[in-house]
């Protein structure tokens, strides 16, 4: 499988209902950070308890498009994309459609999330025609 396909398939695989929470742990740098719409880093571990919280029940999750996708060098990628989401957050249903930036290295042959910042709510796709 190309480097891109392998990349784009992690992606598809954390955009799952049964496995967001989780998915990082196996599958990011030991340095990763998931940087919020509040500005708040969390690691892998801290994104995995958040989810297993009880506090964010997610209904549906997918990867709306890819809206950039370059090679920086040999071992590492940028990818970044909308993802649909509906979930609820302590009582209050959300139904965002943020904008994620993602980085990728690869590390021992395969490839890890390095990084993740993901946008408030709307993203205004009109803005990626």
């Amino acid at each position: 499988m190309a480097d891109k396909d392998q990349i784009l398939s992690i992606l598809e695989e954390f955009a799952s209902k049964d496995r967001m929470g989780s998915f990082l742990i196996d599958n990011t740098t030991s340095d990763f950070l998931f940087i919020r719409p509040s500005g708040n880093p969390i690691n892998a571990k801290g994104f995995a308890e958040m989810w297993s919280s009880g506090d964010l029940v997610l209904e549906t999750v997918e990867i709306t498009k890819v809206h950039k996708f370059d090679f920086l060098c040999d071992d590492v990628a940028i990818c970044v994309f909308t993802m649909g989401s509906k979930f609820t957050y302590k009582g209050t249903l959300n139904n965002d459609l943020p904008t994620v930036t993602s980085i990728f290295k690869r590390v021992d042959g395969s490839w890890k999330i390095a990084w993740m910042q993901r946008s408030t709510g709307q993203s205004d796709m009109s803005l990626w025609n």
